[in-house]
């Protein structure tokens, strides 16, 4: 074998674990998104029940006010037929009284409700506070063992392509430039083996002519077809 193409096949190897650390260090922000994304899931939910109980006690105490207003009323009323000597006068104030009455029955009703829903709520709102938190420490861990794999991805990446330096030595310039120029556009298998005449890149028969050359071993062959750089099995 060609001491390029060997030097070309440990680069390869180098380029491809490369490539393969740094798709992994693209994924991480979408990782982290992913696991904020259930943090505010479950802060949501809680801050959902905790509405709800403000919700109803604002409600409680509008149509607290709305009886005071009906009582008030009705005050106003009995004072009123004290003072009225006119039967008809007092029979309307009669019925003004039994409307409001009637009216803070209704309202009674709609307040025992609200009381009732709170008293349901409340334990929701118990086990939603739990549950927040306890996801939010899950996620939160998570997200922190995401973030140490990616200082180790950024690491490895770091030292690896130091590493890559050494391996460039002795190659000539318009090789390499032709091997990266393959590397972007073949899916990082550039440099590849020839198993029964066939190009193990492209799965296409490579010519006797390319066959011939390549046992001779004397310079460097590619596949008609893909243009990849071949050598024999190894």
């Amino acid at each position: 074998m060609l001491e390029a193409i060997e030097k070309l096949l440990a680069l390869q190897d180098r380029d491809q674990r490369l490539r393969t650390l740094r798709l992994e260090l693209q994924s991480i922000p979408l990782e982290i998104a992913s696991k904020q994304k259930l943090v505010e899931d479950a802060a949501s939910r809680l801050q959902t029940a905790r509405s709800r109980s403000m919700a109803i006690e604002v409600e409680k105490k509008a149509l607290e006010g709305e009886i005071a207003a009906k009582r008030d009323q009705i005050s106003r009323y009995k004072n009123q037929q004290l003072q009225t000597r006119k039967n008809e006068e007092y029979s309307a104030l009669s019925h003004e009284i039994a409307t409001a009455e009637r009216a803070i029955s209704a309202i009674e009703d709609k307040e025992l409700v609200l009381m009732e829903e709170a008293e349901g709520l409340a334990p929701q709102l118990v086990a939603a506070d739990k549950a927040h938190a306890e996801d939010k420490a899950k996620y939160d861990a998570q997200i922190t063992t995401i973030r140490e794999k990616e200082g180790n991805l950024k690491s490895r990446i770091d030292e690896m392509t130091a590493g890559r330096v050494a391996l460039l030595e002795g190659i000539d310039e318009d090789l390499i430039e032709r091997y990266e120029r393959l590397f972007e556009t073949k899916n990082a298998r550039v440099v590849v083996p020839v198993e029964h005449d066939v190009c193990t890149g492209c799965h296409m028969k490579v010519t006797a002519q390319t066959s011939l050359a390549l046992r001779s071993d004397k310079s460097i062959v590619s596949c008609p077809q893909c243009g990849r750089l071949l050598h024999l099995p190894l």
